[in-house]
């Protein structure tokens, strides 16, 4: 029987005073575990260091990351236990079902990069249009 998997969203908001390498390091050890399941990571979007719409700890600027991948059910809980054990290195997380059920890998890869460029190119659009003012 073959296993289920599911497409997911998970931005996380790092710290600002830890380092890139930590963070790295850290996204490694969900990668290994959403690849041991089976599942696979489709995109990795880092925004780099963003002012945050609120203090977060008293702090006012973070690292977001955006991590789509795919994987069975079960695998977002173990992530989210794993990101809260990390709490020196994570602020907040929040992970999305974009997908159940994914048939077609290759498919929904295509649609994730497609996802990722259209952000990338609104993110450059505003920052151009900030240097405008």
């Amino acid at each position: 029987m073959a296993q289920i998997l599911n497409n997911y969203e998970m931005m996380l908001i790092a710290h600002q005073s830890v380092t890139d390498e930590i963070i790295s390091a850290s996204i490694a050890n969900l990668v290994e575990v959403i690849n041991e399941s089976g599942g696979s990571l489709l995109t990795q979007d880092d925004w780099g260091r963003v002012r945050t719409a609120y203090p977060i700890n008293k702090q006012s600027f973070s690292k977001y990351i955006l991590l789509e991948y795919v994987s069975p059910a079960t695998i977002p809980l173990e992530l989210e236990r794993l990101v809260r054990f990390d709490d020196k290195t994570f602020l907040r997380f929040l992970t999305v079902l974009l997908d159940s059920n994914v048939k077609d890998l290759e498919t929904t890869k295509q649609a994730a990069e497609a996802r990722l460029t259209q952000r990338q190119e609104l993110v450059a659009a505003a920052k151009l249009e900030k240097v405008r003012r």
